[in-house]
């Protein structure tokens, strides 16, 4: 059987321990900031009666960061699909393409809803409107483009463009 170098084992459980801590899969206490420590057991196989301690002091105070506020992803009236589904029907030349929109109604303040294919409006629909279905022919290798507007007298939001077509 081979010695096992205590100093070569030691150096490789602390580089251990440093590792699994910046990975927090050791056990830490934090109470506020200030961290209290990480300590990690370990059975040496020089004497595998003695377990020895190995601990890693505290620092002052864990690293502060501050946060910037979160940016909107979307202007506040955006409607933002929730569920797009499609299906088609092969035909000559192409395809009867169903389109299944629903998005979210994110204003309290809308008129109604303008559902645009390839940026011809196809339908006005009521305020709280979340779904429409659409059923048109793609030629082969063509796609359609569909996006919704909220609207009212004072404003218009469009939200993103999704496109698809029958292949």
């Amino acid at each position: 059987m081979e010695k096992v170098n205590p100093t070569k084992l030691l150096a490789i459980a602390l580089s251990l321990a440093i590792i699994l801590s910046s990975c927090n899969a050791l056990p830490t206490q934090k109470t506020g900031k200030t961290l209290i420590g990480t300590a990690v057991a370990m059975t040496l196989q020089v004497n595998p009666l003695a377990t020895r301690l190995f601990y890693t002091p505290p620092s002052n105070t864990l690293p502060t960061v501050t946060a910037s506020p979160m940016p909107t992803l979307f202007p506040p009236n955006t409607p933002v699909w929730s569920a797009y589904t499609y299906t088609c029907e092969l035909v000559t030349g192409g395809g009867n393409m169903t389109m299944n929109l629903g998005w979210i109604d994110r204003s309290t303040t809308e008129d109604g809803y303008r559902v645009y294919r390839d940026k011809v409006v196809i339908a006005t629909l009521a305020p709280n409107s979340t779904f429409y279905v659409d059923v048109a022919f793609v030629a082969t290798g063509k796609t359609l483009s569909y996006s919704i507007e909220a609207f009212n007298k004072s404003w218009k939001a469009n939200g993103n463009t999704i496109t698809y077509g029958c292949q």
